[in-house]
């Protein structure tokens, strides 16, 4: 009888031990699984597109994943391609050589995740990021995203012919506002500094022009520009709806007199507009000892400009006020100022 009762409880210890033994390779099992690249690739890639409403993430892969001890996720070699609504034309694609997540031990309490992404490099059509690094706090408050606290730092920005390189920029918002104040940037050998606003319909940007070198605008141009401008741009398609400026060249700049051709029409007959026009002409260039540039558009089609210069050497002392139609719009006028200006 005890031989019995024995077995019996031999019978159960070995149906524990395969239970047990079972439910370790089944939490083996699920531990592989949700810490392979793919899978957590795919769910953050279905959580992104339920919760942000104006990105759709159309691919992402991880190379490897990593947990640390105190709750540290390291990603590595992410690579991604998305789409930002409403321009469904337009297809971002990029690499992230590592991207951290942090404070996830204490993510259900606090509801912040802290995310660093270093070196990241996207394009889309004409524009470029490259070797962009960024810092950013997220919170999670009854299924909406904010961010209560962002920066971006190094690496450049290239539209076209435009590169603003290193950047610096401190944003925060959320799905239906980003505001970055201030960003700061390098350009033609000059400094940028402004206000970024973006809401679901369009993008607004004040811009602080602080000497910057004409010369390294266009090789046919000299001196140093100041100014600011602000535009507004909806997003559905990139269409410039909004420009105000003033620009100045108080110590002074040299110009191609064929850039005035424009203006030409709205100079009175006069000494001065046949010297401009002999020297338009002649294909010669313009000293000017002060310039001053105002514009203004209230509409897409439609540009105001002030024009002020004086050159002592030519006589000249130039205040022509301008209303040009702009055809193809204000947005055609930015594409093709690279082409005039390079002559």
């Amino acid at each position: 009888m005890f031989s019995r009762v024995r077995d019996r409880n031999l019978l159960m210890f070995k149906k524990v031990l395969i239970f047990v033994f079972v439910l370790l390779c089944l939490a083996v099992a699920g531990i592989y699984v949700v810490t392979r690249p793919w899978f957590v690739a795919q769910a953050i890639k279905s959580a992104v597109n339920a919760r942000v409403k104006d990105l759709q993430l159309r691919d992402l892969t991880f190379e490897k994943i990593g947990v640390n001890s105190n709750g540290l996720v390291t990603i590595k070699d992410v690579r991604f391609t998305l789409r930002l609504f409403p321009r469904e034309d337009q297809q971002w694609e990029g690499h992230i050589p590592v991207v951290y997540l942090d404070n996830l031990r204490s993510f259900v309490r606090s509801k912040k995740i802290f995310v660093s992404v270093e070196r990241a490099d996207a394009a889309a059509d004409a524009v470029r990021l490259k070797g962009v690094s960024s810092r950013m706090t997220l919170t999670f408050t009854g299924g909406k995203w904010h961010i209560a606290k962002g920066s971006v730092n190094g690496g450049s920005l290239s539209a076209g012919p435009i590169t603003l390189s290193p950047l610096e920029a401190h944003f925060s918002g959320n799905e239906n506002l980003l505001i970055a104040d201030p960003w700061r940037a390098r350009w033609a050998d000059g400094n940028l500094s402004g206000r970024l606003t973006v809401v679901p319909e369009a993008y607004t940007m004040h811009a602080d022009v602080a000497q910057v070198e004409l010369s390294e605008v266009a090789p046919n141009m000299r001196g140093r520009m100041n100014g600011s401008v602000e535009m507004e741009i909806q997003r559905s398609d990139n269409a410039l709806t909004a420009l105000s400026g003033h620009f100045d060249a108080p110590q002074g700049a040299q110009i191609p007199a064929a850039f005035l051709q424009p203006i030409l029409s709205y100079i009175p007959a006069s000494a001065q507009r046949d010297i401009l026009e002999d020297l338009i002409a002649a294909g010669m260039d313009v000293f000017f000892d002060h310039a001053d540039v105002r514009l203004k558009s209230a509409q897409s089609d439609s540009l105001n400009l002030l024009v002020k210069m004086d050159s002592k050497k030519l006589n000249l002392d130039l205040t022509v006020t301008v209303d040009l139609n702009v055809e193809g719009g204000l947005k055609g006028l930015i594409e093709r100022l690279p082409q005039f200006i390079s002559g």
